[in-house]
C-alpha cells in the first residue's frame, strides 16, 4: 500500500507541474474543470446520489455550469462567484462548530450536501484558473501554502500534538498540529513575498492572508470529513491507487482557493 501510495504521488506531483507549466492559462482552465468535475462525481455518491446515471448527470451539470462561466461570465461576475465561494465557507466553519456525529443522517444534511457541491468546487475551479492565468508562480505557491500547513501539522502533531481539533471529524488533528503548520507557512509566506517580488509595503497583509488560507485550508480538509462521516465512506473515490479520490487531494485546496484569490484581489 505504500509503495502504490508513493508512486502515486510521484505521478500526481508530476502531472501537476506539467499542467501549471506547460499548458497556456486556457487550456489550463479547462483540464482543472474536468477534474474538479470528477470530484463532483464523486461527491455526488457522498451526497446520496446513488444511480450511476444520476450521478454522471449531476457532473455533467457542473461542468455545464463551469463551460458558461467560462465563456460567458464577466471578470466581475467570476469574482462575485469566488466571494460567494468565500462566504459559504464561512458556513461551513459554523457547520464544523456545531456539528455531531450522524446528525446529518437524521436530519437529512444531503439535500444541503448537494448544494454545496457547487458552492464549494465551483468557486473553487474559478479560483484557481484565476490564479494561474495571473502567473503560474501565483498557483505553485498557493498549494505549497496548503502542503506546508498539512506537512507541518502532521510532524508536530505527532511530536507533541495532545489536545484533538475535531475529534468526531478527524481524531489524528491536533490543535499543536496546526500550530506546527501555521509556523512553517509563516516561513513560506516570506519567502513568497520575497520570490513574487511583493512590495515591502504589503508583506505583513501578504503572510497575514497566508496564515489565514493555511487555517481555512484545515477546515476544507475537516468539512470532507464530515461528508464521509455521514456517508459512511473512508474515501470519496478509487481513482487515485493508495489516495483514494480526486476530492481527497483538492479538500483543503477547494476551500484555499477562494479565500487566497479575493484576498489578493483586494490588494
Amino acid at each position: 500500500m505504500l509503495r502504490q501510495r508513493v508512486i502515486t504521488g510521484l505521478a500526481l506531483i508530476g502531472l501537476f507541474l506539467a499542467a501549471i507549466l506547460l499548458l497556456e492559462p486556457a487550456h489550463f482552465r479547462w483540464a482543472a474543470l474536468l477534474v474538479f468535475g470528477v470530484g463532483a462525481w464523486e461527491w455526488s455518491r457522498l451526497a446520496g446520489v446513488r444511480q450511476p446515471l444520476m450521478r454522471v448527470v449531476f457532473a455533467l451539470v457542473f461542468l455545464a455550469l463551469g463551460v458558461f462561466v467560462a465563456l460567458r461570465a464577466s471578470p466581475e461576475a467570476r469574482i462575485a462567484l469566488i466571494g460567494a465561494g468565500v462566504a459559504w465557507w464561512a458556513v461551513v466553519l459554523v457547520l464544523l462548530a456545531v456539528y455531531h456525529r450522524g446528525v446529518g443522517r437524521r436530519r437529512g444534511w444531503h439535500r444541503l450536501l448537494t448544494v454545496a457541491a457547487f458552492l464549494t468546487l465551483l468557486p473553487a475551479w474559478v479560483a484557481v484558473a484565476g490564479l494561474h492565468a495571473a502567473g503560474w508562480q501565483w498557483i505553485l505557491f498557493l498549494v505549497g501554502i496548503v502542503a506546508v500547513a498539512d506537512t507541518g501539522a502532521y510532524f508536530t502533531g505527532r511530536a507533541f500534538g495532545k489536545h484533538k481539533l475535531a475529534p468526531e471529524l478527524s481524531p489524528g488533528k491536533t490543535r499543536e498540529g496546526v500550530l506546527g503548520g501555521l509556523a512553517g507557512v509563516a516561513l513560506w509566506a516570506v519567502f513568497g513575498a520575497w520570490w513574487l517580488n511583493l512590495e515591502t509595503g504589503i508583506w505583513v497583509y501578504f503572510i497575514g492572508l497566508c496564515l489565514v488560507v493555511a487555517l481555512i485550508s484545515v477546515a476544507g480538509d475537516l468539512f470532507e470529513s464530515l461528508i464521509k462521516r455521514e456517508a459512511g465512506a473512508k474515501d470519496s473515490g478509487v481513482i487515485l491507487p493508495g489516495h483514494g479520490g480526486i476530492l481527497d487531494r483538492i479538500d483543503s485546496l477547494t476551500a484555499a482557493a477562494p479565500v487566497f484569490a479575493i484576498g489578493l484581489y483586494w490588494i
